[in-house]
């Protein structure tokens, strides 16, 4: 599959308005600082003593810098064209809110005193970054830009890489354990989906064909030990079978 970009009026609706509310949460952090980090970014203290349920949302929007929101939106940008059409406009902002959501609550429990906010959509957009390798495997990539690979491939590095960055880099400005989070659960949401919709479907008994059956042993049971051997209620139901099939043109 051949990535490439596509003017943002042709972008889906869901995948434009993300872009929108992401820019417009770029614009809110210019103006407000670390008041907005603070109240509407992920502050794990706030999440697991205070109780700001808010936040595992509202983080998703605000970012750092210029470029930390250009890169966020231009991923957002090429990731949603592709994968929002696949999943349709409802699941897939559920879904990149949720792997969103899903980064946060890993976040909060990894550090749940910490003070210092976590903001930008990272999460939610590692979360497509493995759906697109979850449904796209064998798409060629560049990791980092730079490096041709399977989407498939990628998806293995980056969690590799972030599951060594989390744990070797304590005190980072970047939260790895967030992007971690949000990988993590786009592909555990995939994989349930898909095993959800392997699973065996059970089926309900065709009356007519549970009454075939029982004529049919009650029917065996006559050859083997006569007529006699029927109960009054088993001859009652032969009877009224009897009636029924031969009342029919």
């Amino acid at each position: 599959m051949r990535l490439s970009a596509a003017p943002l009026r042709e972008l889906p609706p869901v995948t434009r308005w993300l872009a929108g509310a992401i820019f417009a949460g770029w614009l809110v952090k210019i103006f407000f600082g670390y008041r907005a980090s603070f109240y509407l970014g992920l502050v794990p203290f706030n999440l697991t003593e205070r109780f700001w349920l808010w936040q595992p949302l509202t983080y998703q929007f605000l970012h750092a810098d210029f470029f930390h929101f250009l890169f966020n939106g231009f991923m957002l940008w090429m990731l949603g064209r592709i994968l929002e059409p696949h999943m349709g406009p409802r699941k897939f902002l559920a879904y990149f809110l949720g792997c969103g959501a899903a980064a946060a609550l890993l976040t909060a429990a990894w550090q749940p005193g910490s003070l210092t906010p976590v903001i930008g959509a990272s999460g939610a957009v590692y979360g497509l970054l493995g759906a697109f390798a979850y449904l796209y495997p064998e798409a060629q990539v560049y990791f980092y830009f730079l490096f041709p690979m399977s989407a498939r491939t990628m998806a293995i590095l980056l969690g590799a890489l972030e599951f060594f960055m989390t744990l070797s880099r304590d005190g980072s400005r970047i939260s790895n354990i967030t992007h971690l989070g949000g990988l993590a659960a786009g592909l555990l949401w995939l994989w349930g989906e898909r095993r959800w919709r392997q699973r065996p479907v059970r089926q309900e008994p065709d009356p007519a064909a549970l009454e075939q059956l029982e004529i049919d042993r009650l029917l065996e049971k006559i050859s083997r030990q006569g007529q006699a051997s029927l109960s009054q209620g088993e001859l009652r139901r032969l009877d009224e079978y009897a009636k029924r099939k031969g009342g029919r043109a």
